[in-house]
């Protein structure tokens, strides 16, 4: 059975059998605009999950005139994100939104 663990009325569920904690994880805060700023998208490599992310990068951008955005591909959507890859996210981007696909 996942282990399940409430953080900040978030329920975030541990399928992988291994132990989650609570201080493992901090929610941001949340910018009082996207203008300006820089969207990251994260795909995971599923079938049109490319596509569903560009055409909600291309309507965020429309309404709040991003400063830039930058996609990125996780590869398998059975596997973690690479490390470089969650890297070069925190440090590029100053919102990110992930998609699946199929």
């Amino acid at each position: 059975m996942a282990e399940t663990v409430e953080v900040r009325n978030m329920r975030l569920v541990n399928p992988t059998g291994t132990s989650l904690s609570s201080g493992d994880f901090r929610l941001n805060e949340r910018p009082d605009t996207l203008s300006g700023k820089t969207l990251g998208l994260l795909e995971n490599s599923k079938a049109n999950s490319d596509k569903v992310l560009h055409i909600l990068g291309q309507m965020l951008n429309d309404k709040y005139d991003l400063k830039d955005i930058v996609y990125y591909n996780k590869h398998s959507a059975s596997l973690p994100t690479k490390p470089d890859v969650v890297n070069d996210m925190l440090n590029q981007v100053d919102i990110l939104i992930t998609g699946i696909g199929d």
